[in-house]
């Protein structure tokens, strides 16, 4: 009888289930390496359902920009200043706050809310499944898709970007 019912429950609800749990197939582009001998831009298409695929567009590519404007936002330098052993695993190493976790809001933001927010996501996304995947060099990138260079610019600005910050950080 109990089988019965849930069966019919199971039955019921079938439908529902199926149109709150549609798939949204998509490619996703991302990249691999810093350095320009090894730098991959990798090309996915993935399978997911529609609310994971809203809530990682809300928390990463939306929740991202906010620790970006936070940067601009600098902590008070008695917070910054203030010294102790941040590092359980490490209680010899002795640090203000600035130095272990950066002298602005944004590192704040990231370390307590986006970066929680999109784990949380990502652990449901079915990162797990095998969905199909190529990995091409930059100028393999360029070649292929030569008709939609936005596919592959956003790697050489990071690149720069990367090339910038080792030259200041070399200073």
């Amino acid at each position: 009888m109990l089988s019965e019912i849930k069966k019919a429950v199971s039955l019921y609800f079938e439908p529902l289930k199926k149109l709150l749990q549609f798939r949204v197939k998509r490619w996703h582009t991302a990249m691999r390496g810093w350095d320009e001998k090894d730098i991959r831009v990798i090309i996915c298409l993935e399978d997911l359902i529609w609310y994971w695929m809203v809530l990682e567009w809300l928390f990463w590519d939306n929740g991202t920009y906010i620790c970006h404007w936070l940067h601009y936002v600098p902590l008070p330098k008695f917070i910054c200043n203030w010294e102790r052993h941040w590092d359980k695993d490490d209680p010899e190493y002795f640090a203000k706050f600035g130095d272990w976790f950066g002298d602005d809001f944004g590192c704040l933001w990231h370390v307590w809310v986006c970066d929680p927010l999109c784990q949380w996501v990502w652990k449901h996304k079915d990162f797990h499944k095998a969905w199909p995947q190529w990995e091409l060099t930059l100028e393999e990138a360029r070649k292929t898709f030569a008709h939609d260079p936005a596919i592959y610019e956003w790697v050489e600005k990071e690149l720069e970007q990367h090339k910038k910050w080792d030259a200041e950080k070399a200073e």
